[in-house]
């Protein structure tokens, strides 16, 4: 496991550093951290999948956290970015830009073993996949890069984070019984099955996925599914708030 910090503040960094050598050692966990005080260094060596998370800084000295964030995104959209600052005042910023979670300083050691041990089970989620044939070629998708499954006809049609379709004679039954053991992905219509992590908006009747496809749901539940939709968003983000 990889894991970068970004913070002009080599106190703060210290500290958290030393969080994560202690999870490391109690988990019996392999954790490589690489520091950076220069969040432009840290750009500039910066590639996709480098890293299992990035704890940055929102208050830094000649930029701030949310703009390197969305440096960060435009090349890596799966980044796991969890914000650390001493005020709650950025949350709606970090919440538009996917953030994983949102720490207030100081770092409690507590509240670090709890947001590894949710990254280490996401890693472990993330490895498994569908496996289905698409015609006669065997196709297998992580559960992280799909982004929605719907029936149509005789076949599922499979949408992957590159938002290519495939079609498969995979019955939707059988998708679901294997995609609903994983918590991101909602039922919000007969045969419609979405992965949230990658839902843009959810609202009056239309679930919006990557800001290019768009999906209606179901209207006699929509209280309910909105609510499920907003609880998973913020569940990253409540724990930060408690005394």
């Amino acid at each position: 496991m990889n894991i970068a910090i970004v913070d002009d503040e080599l106190l703060d960094i210290r500290i958290l550093e030393k969080y994560l050598q202690i999870y490391a050692s109690l988990h019996q966990t392999s954790i490589e951290i690489e520091t950076f005080q220069n969040p432009e260094k840290f750009l500039a060596s910066y590639t996709p999948y480098k890293y299992t998370a990035v704890f940055l800084d929102i208050y830094m000295l000649g930029t701030d956290g949310v703009t390197i964030a969305g440096k960060i995104r435009e090349i890596d959209s799966e980044a796991t970015i969890i914000f650390q600052t001493s005020s709650p005042d950025h949350m709606p910023s970090a919440f538009s830009l996917h953030a994983y979670d949102y720490l207030l300083k100081p770092a409690e050691k507590e509240r670090i073993f709890q947001l590894m041990d949710d990254i280490t089970r996401q890693d472990t989620n993330d490895e498994e996949s569908l496996h289905f044939m698409e015609g006669k070629t065997e196709c297998r998708i992580l559960f992280r890069d799909i982004v929605g499954i719907r029936s149509n006809g005789h076949y599922l049609h499979i949408t992957d984070n590159e938002l290519n379709e495939h079609r498969s004679r995979m019955t939707f039954s059988e998708a679901e019984a294997v995609l609903s053991r994983d918590g991101r992905f909602l039922l919000i219509n007969r045969g419609t099955l979405v992965n949230m992590e990658h839902v843009t908006d959810f609202r009056n009747g239309i679930c919006v996925i990557k800001d290019a496809i768009h999906m209606p749901y179901n209207v006699k539940k929509h209280k309910e599914l909105e609510q499920t939709y907003q609880n998973f968003m913020f569940s990253k983000l409540r724990k930060t708030m408690s005394p």
